[in-house]
């Protein structure tokens, strides 16, 4: 067994998406997914969409794939209502775990691509807005998952920080090399946050052809200066001209070990950091 197939068994990628998605072609549904990733012997998936709750669908493909965990969440765009703390309120009574703030919805993910509107989560002061921190408290709650989505440098500061000073304890900052390409969030920036106890995702499709070709070797090093105990690899795989996700991981994690990160390292990336961060 080679080292990418053994740091495989056991990861957890929390960024998977599947089919159906009214938005995209998907290259698999969530079962084919998780039968997939539980071929590969890896301990769990997160389920995301950026339109609908995935728990539903998360508790029904785990039936249909048992012995891999398979997590739900919620994106606060505005197909469910936008900052709308109910919403997350009834993903966390069925079982849900992740919270993503806006994504497609987000100011700065619609001002890059040169669209008008979104969904910003601070006030013209620069404060949080008091539905954000309604969905705070619920998070808190429920100790669930808080992702910071699409949002601008400033907003992901401001979130990190109330989310720190109100003790949530598991937060991530959702692709930071990848939203470094529409919110120009630094490396520097990603240290801080990670100094204020968030988790910085670096996700494989980064690299691909048809993303921004970030070269492995600049990853591998930005991974390294951030420090792999405070990181997180994922796929942000689904689509269907990229691998399906758990060969995805596979292919992203034997990359890394080529372009320089140690063994050790990738594990924290994959299994360690994300299963804590979902507390399995």
């Amino acid at each position: 067994m080679s080292a990418a197939d053994r740091l495989v068994e056991g990861a957890v990628d929390i960024h998977v998406h599947f089919s159906p998605d009214p938005r995209v072609e998907r290259r698999a549904s969530a079962i084919q997914v998780a039968e997939n990733a539980a071929s590969l012997g890896m301990r769990g998936l997160v389920l995301k969409s950026h339109e609908y709750p995935t728990q539903p669908v998360a508790y029904t493909a785990s039936q249909a794939v048992p012995g891999i965990a398979l997590v739900g969440g919620v994106a606060l765009d505005y197909e469910v209502g936008g900052l709308n703390p109910a919403a997350v309120e009834c993903t966390a009574r069925m079982g849900g775990r992740v919270v993503w703030m806006p994504t497609f919805a987000a100011k700065a993910d619609r001002a890059h691509k040169g669209l008008p509107g979104g969904i910003s989560l601070l006030d013209d002061r620069g404060s949080l807005l008091p539905e954000v921190q309604s969905i705070l408290e619920v998070v808190k709650a429920h100790d669930m998952v808080l992702a910071t989505g699409h949002v601008s440098v400033p907003e992901t500061f401001a979130l990190v920080s109330e989310a720190r000073n109100m003790g949530i304890g598991r937060v991530v900052v959702t692709h930071g090399t990848t939203s470094a390409f529409w919110t120009g969030i630094t490396v520097e920036d990603m240290k801080k946050l990670a100094g204020m106890g968030a988790y910085i995702e670096h996700c494989i499709q980064v690299m691909m052809p048809l993303t921004y070709r970030v070269p492995p070797r600049q990853l591998a090093d930005t991974i390294k200066s951030i420090g792999a105990d405070h990181c997180i690899l994922s796929t942000d795989f689904g689509q269907d001209y990229h691998p399906i996700p758990a060969e995805g991981l596979r292919m992203g994690v034997a990359t890394l070990l080529q372009a320089g990160l140690e063994e050790v390292e990738v594990g924290m990336l994959v299994k360690g950091n994300p299963a804590r961060l979902l507390g399995l």
